[in-house]
């Protein structure tokens, strides 16, 4: 009989923190579930210690060669028996309790096909992620970044069969984002705003050795975006964007570029009024609170308000009605505007 869920983890060179990732797995209190390990050519001992143990739920699979974690995802999804496909990188933990509360959740919400939780970051820094509950802001933020952590994620199986999604093999590091922005048109996307599993954040991580490929693959997914939105952003534009409207790390100084960040998200939200790609609602409340992001941003490095251009804008009224989490930054964002008048 078929197990109702695979939990699908692709290895490569973990073997140093596998077995307790592994053991996360094991000591779930749902019980229903295969372990297919895919080991990719691992030059390390990773054989060993998966064959370490003898639970009948681990299914162990090595590749003949090196496919990569997208190529490894596409072989196990094609062998899954799961109903469902839970994904568990080698150097994360999951609660023990992970795996029953998505099911729970899955069984009781057909609609939904792509289920993540929030997540608490250990190891070089620490910090709780708790990413949008609902569907409509999941599926708005896309543009800006991916706010369903893969790691985190199970996935009906059918999504993958009846419309023939995949990994896209040519993304090394955000090829979740871009399955994200592949399924969107076919289901639910949904958060469970509990953390559920540790995410450990070590130097070795492939969104941190591979910086540029990052920051390039990024700029692929808009273009992408920007093509469903039926947009085509001059260079001076994508530049604004690409360095300082997704850089959260950028340091603002100059006015101008406040209101040219004004302009952008405003002319994306009128883009989308007519290509519907995302709800609108959600999607201006997105780009509200990525321009009072920006604006809190050249308060501190400015050391100028931006109080005048913020609440001048029309953008300001998006961010009015955000969740819980955004209500902080609007606080903050008053005190330093009003302080640096």
């Amino acid at each position: 009989m078929s197990p109702q869920v695979t939990i699908l983890m692709p290895t490569y060179n973990g073997a140093a923190l596998l077995r307790e990732t592994i053991d996360s797995v094991l000591q779930q209190t749902f019980k229903d579930f295969e372990l297919l390990i895919i080991n990719d050519c691992s030059p390390d001992n990773t054989d060993e210690i998966i064959n370490s143990y003898n639970d009948p739920r681990i299914r162990y699979i090595k590749n003949e060669k090196n496919l990569g974690i997208s190529g490894s995802s596409n072989y196990g999804i094609s062998i899954a028996r799961g109903k469902y496909i839970a994904r568990q990188d080698h150097d994360d933990i999951s609660h023990p309790d992970r795996l029953q509360k998505q099911v729970d959740y899955m069984e009781t919400h057909t609609e939904t096909g792509i289920c993540g939780t929030g997540y608490h970051i250990f190891g070089r820094r620490s910090r709780v992620v708790i990413h949008p509950q609902f569907d409509g802001l999941i599926k708005s933020s896309l543009l800006f970044k991916c706010t369903i952590a893969h790691q985190t994620s199970i996935m009906r199986k059918s999504l993958f069969t009846e419309h023939n999604l995949r990994y896209d093999e040519t993304f090394i590091s955000s090829n979740d984002r871009k399955l994200w922005i592949d399924a969107a048109p076919y289901t639910q996307f949904y958060n469970i705003p509990e953390v559920l599993l540790e995410y450990r954040m070590h130097k070795g991580m492939t969104s941190k050795t591979k910086r540029d490929v990052v920051l390039q693959e990024g700029r692929r997914l808009r273009d992408i975006l920007y093509q469903k939105l039926q947009i085509n952003p001059s260079e001076e534009q994508r530049h604004i964007i690409d360095t300082y409207l997704m850089q959260g790390r950028a340091h603002i100084t100059d006015k101008n570029l406040i209101h040219q960040i004004d302009s952008i998200l405003r002319f994306f939200i009128q883009a989308n009024n007519q290509a519907k790609v995302f709800d609108d609602d959600s999607f201006r409340q997105v780009c509200g609170q990525y321009f009072q992001k920006r604006c809190l941003n050249y308060s501190f490095f400015a050391k100028r308000s931006s109080a005048k251009i913020y609440y001048d804008s029309p953008l300001s009224a998006y961010t009015r009605l955000v969740s819980r989490k955004y209500r902080w930054t609007q606080k903050i964002l008053n005190v330093l505007l009003f302080w640096r008048k």
